[in-house]
């Protein structure tokens, strides 16, 4: 969902969201999940632990989409679809305790991951 948002932001085009936007997620940056994963296999302290990997930062896409159009400075519309039917939890959040052991530090905060992909996607 993050990148379809950001690609839709920068280019003008409407962000569709399926719903009212209520539904939460967390978002996790690709180098705090990557370095987890590495850890995870190569920490004798891992084997055999269920590790959760993700951001117990909980927002909502509807939220992320705001969040989305103010650091692009877009002037994208967010439109409304009918739910899914099929699949679309309304919460998700994982609990990441064991993940922020590991990392020892806490996680890229959203808003600068996003400016880290909005970074990148303006160099192509």
């Amino acid at each position: 969902m993050v990148p379809r948002f950001l690609k839709r932001a920068l280019t003008g085009e409407d962000i569709v969201i399926y719903g009212d936007g209520s539904q939460t997620r967390s978002f996790c940056y690709i180098d705090d999940n990557i370095e987890t994963c590495i850890k995870a296999i190569t920490d004798t302290e891992a084997i055999n632990e269920i590790i959760n990997v993700g951001s117990d930062k909980e927002m909502t896409v509807l939220e992320l989409a705001q969040l989305i159009l103010k650091i692009t400075g877009s002037s994208s519309r967010i439109i409304h679809h009918e739910p899914l039917k099929e699949g679309d939890m309304a919460r998700r959040c994982p609990e990441i305790s064991k993940m922020k052991k590991m990392l020892n530090r806490e996680l890229l905060p959203l808003e600068e991951g996003l400016k880290k992909l909005i970074a990148f996607y303006q160099q192509k």
